[in-house]
């Protein structure tokens, strides 16, 4: 063989196992015994998942010099781990009637964003992730139901109000999604019913992170439906914050921001076209006034939009993303975003 030959081949071979390894699974499938591991080993989309999730976890693990957060985040991957069993090995079927594959692929997809999304080193927030799991059959219609939400847990902060908030709206929404015991009405019987929500935490700043939910859900009718919802919370304080408390009420950033999204949305309508009579003016800002559709990340800012309230559910949801150069003049001197006002 060629010299050249010989060095494609091994070029060739690097790249082989190159991609072996970011397909395979985070253990060793020779070692595998439950229903999941050996699930994640034989499917390929589930194994990488597993894999991303794994190097999220362990880089995040790896920044962590202070042991309390580092205990924190080992006891909430625990609990995760705990949790993919009850939500994805059902012999009854995972939760929105995914396969094993899906629902690991799914869940674990999730979880490796929402770990890297965390903030890493002394900036780690201590805000651990919780789960709401149940299946049932009520009414003669089949359910299940997997919620997970986030939970702060900082010892010296007094988190309750915001703990509070966050995990009634999880076991309200939990409640809502529960077919009637008296039968279901409102759709075919042998359509299971579920919700299937996760989250991500985004850090803005060493004071500022979003909560920023998103859920699927299904309870009768001709589609599943979808949405988003976000909330802020000051670290250092403890409480849930007011758009008024980020940017300067006599900024005039609702008329500002009301324009910035509105000539998004425009341009997003040409290839989605969505309801003009939703960008005039005095309706746009009533939806961007809404905290909730707000999520402050790392680089930018999102401004969400679910399906129906701005186009037409087929054109599905819309969002708008804003740099914070553009909101730079709005944001309050002496706010969680301070850093970033101009």
């Amino acid at each position: 063989m060629r010299p050249f030959d010989v060095m494609i081949g091994l070029a060739l071979a690097g790249l082989a196992t190159d991609a072996a390894a970011q397909t395979s699974p985070s253990f060793d499938c020779s070692k595998a015994t439950t229903a999941i591991e050996k699930t994640i080993c034989a499917d390929k989309d589930a194994a990488a998942a597993d894999r991303a999730m794994a190097d999220a976890y362990r880089r995040l693990l790896e920044s962590l010099g202070n042991p309390a957060a580092r205990t924190h985040l080992q006891r909430d991957q625990m609990a995760w781990l705990t949790d993919r069993q009850r939500i994805c090995g059902s012999p009854s079927g995972a939760a929105g009637g995914r396969t094993m594959p899906l629902c690991l692929t799914e869940l674990a997809t999730a979880r490796a964003e929402r770990l890297a999304a965390l903030p890493a080193g002394n900036a780690y927030s201590f805000v651990g992730e919780r789960r709401l799991v149940e299946r049932g059959r009520r009414g003669g219609v089949s359910y299940n139901i997997a919620v997970s939400y986030a939970v702060f847990e900082f010892a010296d902060i007094n988190y309750a109000g915001v703990n509070g908030t966050i995990k009634a709206w999880a076991e309200k929404f939990a409640a809502d999604v529960r077919p009637s015991t008296q039968g279901n009405a409102g759709g075919p019987t042998e359509i299971g019913w579920f919700l299937d929500s996760g989250h991500v935490v985004h850090a803005a700043s060493r004071d500022l992170v979003t909560v920023a939910a998103h859920w699927l859900l299904f309870t009768g009718g001709a589609h599943p439906n979808n949405g988003r919802i976000a909330w802020q919370v000051a670290l250092t304080s403890g409480s849930l914050l007011r758009l008024d408390d980020i940017f300067g009420p006599a900024s005039l950033w609702p008329e500002a921001a009301t324009r910035l999204v509105q000539a998004d949305l425009k341009k997003q309508f040409e290839e989605r076209p969505g309801n003009e009579e939703s960008l005039e003016p005095a309706v746009l800002r009533k939806m961007v006034v809404d905290a909730r559709r707000w999520i402050f990340a790392r680089d930018s800012v999102k401004v969400t939009f679910d399906p129906y309230e701005v186009g037409p559910y087929a054109a599905g949801p819309y969002e708008v993303e804003l740099s914070y150069g553009a909101l730079a003049p709005y944001i309050r001197t002496d706010g969680p975003l301070a850093s970033r006002a101009r």
